[in-house]
């Protein structure tokens, strides 16, 4: 059972949108009243809580854990392309762009096969205005965080609030999404696969420890991806990855000592 319900103060109208969210997201809504989270646990022996708030979206974990959606690094990303430092990222995209002639305000489509917490769409989005951005997403909770916060996280800076609303993103795995595409219909295609050598626990991760889906990138994922894309495909892991041996880039984007970077696989010109 997925439960979604409401902060202990909340109004009628949080838990009359709390309702309506449940229902669309095929939960089972809670009246919360003043019962604790610990004892919704309790009583329903669930995986995990959502709970709406003025505030936001929160899912809650046993433990005492818990997620709420934040732009973590796409901020500090986003402050460095303002101060011209630039993204690696952005600049693989770039790489595919030029290569096929199409100018960074073109409207191109761009599929994250792993959106995550969706830092790396939010920083493509905010680069490539024009972009069409779809994300996909196999955990639910991840997901349900995640698309609520795209759709209703408040900043300050608009171009930055508007990189957040222009992103989509699906409940699915790339492993099912990806054999449905018809041959080039989405211009770059992305991976951000669960690491083979973690990088340290960050501390947004480790509530989410245990929900994540592990997707690896095979013969089949790598074909499709191929097929699929018209005009690249990109994968983020560590220099020294299987998936790098075993793929080779056409070229690689990160910085000379970068512990992560980007392979760009072109697609037949």
């Amino acid at each position: 059972m997925n439960i979604l319900t409401t902060a202990q103060k909340s109004n009628e109208a949080i838990q009359e949108e709390a309702k309506a969210l449940a229902s669309s997201m095929h939960m089972t809504y809670i009246k919360r009243g003043k019962t604790s989270i610990p004892a919704l646990f309790s009583k329903y022996q669930c995986e995990y809580i959502a709970v709406l708030a003025g505030s936001g979206l929160t899912i809650h974990f046993p433990e005492n854990q818990q997620h709420t959606f934040h732009l973590s690094m796409a901020q500090l990303r986003i402050l460095r392309l303002q101060r011209g430092e630039g993204d690696h990222l952005v600049n693989a995209i770039q790489t595919i762009l030029n290569a096929n002639e199409i100018s960074d305000k073109e409207k191109f489509s761009f599929l994250d096969c792993t959106i995550g917490l969706g830092s790396d769409s939010i920083v493509v989005s905010y680069a490539f205005s024009q972009a069409q951005i779809k994300g996909l997403e196999g955990s639910f909770p991840i997901w349900l965080a995640t698309s609520y916060g795209l759709a209703h996280y408040s900043h300050n800076v608009k171009s930055v609030a508007d990189a957040l609303r222009r992103i989509e993103v699906s409940y699915d795995t790339f492993e099912n999404y990806l054999p449905n595409l018809p041959d080039g219909s989405i211009d770059i295609i992305y991976f951000d696969p669960m690491f083979e050598v973690p990088v340290e626990d960050s501390p947004q991760f480790k509530p989410l420890r245990g929900h994540t889906v592990e997707s690896h990138i095979d013969d089949k994922i790598m074909e499709e991806a191929m097929r699929a894309a018209s005009c690249g495909v990109i994968i983020k892991e560590r220099p020294f990855s299987s998936v790098f041996q075993k793929y080779p880039p056409h070229k690689w984007v990160g910085g000379k000592y970068s512990r992560i970077g980007y392979g760009v696989y072109m697609k037949e010109l």
